[in-house]
């Protein structure tokens, strides 16, 4: 492997301690739509945009757009309360990774399946001050995570060949995008393990964020 150039982000369960608050408040709107949901739902959305997300409960659910767009602005205003009262917690390892990358020229991006604009906030919330080279939310590109389009976007975005990067992400469809992108990629488990199968296309598995520091130093 050339040596790394850039390391890529997924924000929500991998720079934020954020997929438990997430579940929470989601199953709460399903439950304020009367929906009876099988207790893995939650996770099957993990790593979508909204317009993934939006045809997992059309397909799924028999949702309109109307009906999503309920839920999903209930379930978005539950967690936004939550990061404007408690603030939002940051994952171990988050800031001696960002000094370490910030000291060797190392540049960052985040790609995420939720909004660039709520994905700037979130930061703000969680007392992130150090600022990303690009943020690559889901409402920037046309097909989402597992899709590998938004991984090679942020590469695009650094002016970075894909192999010049390494991607750190905690959920089944962000290891697939990154693997579809031809990103390596460092498996950081959340909320959930997952399946053997999807963990396999990660090239690399660490305890907590500040464990990427020897991968890239390999």
């Amino acid at each position: 492997m050339k040596k790394i150039k850039a390391v890529l982000f997924d924000m929500d369960g991998t720079i934020l301690d954020t997929e438990r608050i997430h579940k929470e408040c989601w199953e709460q709107a399903m439950r304020n739509m009367g929906i009876s949901f099988a207790p893995d739902t939650f996770y099957d959305l993990i790593g979508l945009n909204d317009k993934s997300t939006f045809e997992y409960f059309k397909r799924n659910y028999g949702f309109t757009e109307t009906q999503y767009t309920e839920m999903s602005a209930s379930a978005y205003g539950l967690s936004r309360e939550y990061g404007i009262t408690k603030g939002l917690p940051v994952k171990k390892g988050f800031f001696e990774l960002s000094d370490y990358l910030v000291k060797n020229d190392i540049k960052t991006a985040v790609v995420t399946s939720s909004f660039r604009s709520e994905a700037i906030h979130n930061f703000q919330r969680a007392d992130i001050n150090t600022p990303f080279d690009i943020i690559i939310g889901g409402d920037c590109v046309d097909n989402g995570k597992p899709s590998g389009e938004p991984y090679l976007r942020a590469a695009e975005g650094l002016g970075l060949d894909p192999d010049d990067c390494i991607a750190v992400e905690d959920s089944s469809n962000g290891i697939r995008s990154a693997h579809n992108a031809g990103i390596t990629c460092v498996y950081i488990k959340d909320i959930a393990d997952i399946p053997k199968e999807i963990k396999a296309l990660a090239e690399y598995e660490a305890e907590s964020l500040d464990k990427v520091i020897e991968i890239i130093e390999k």
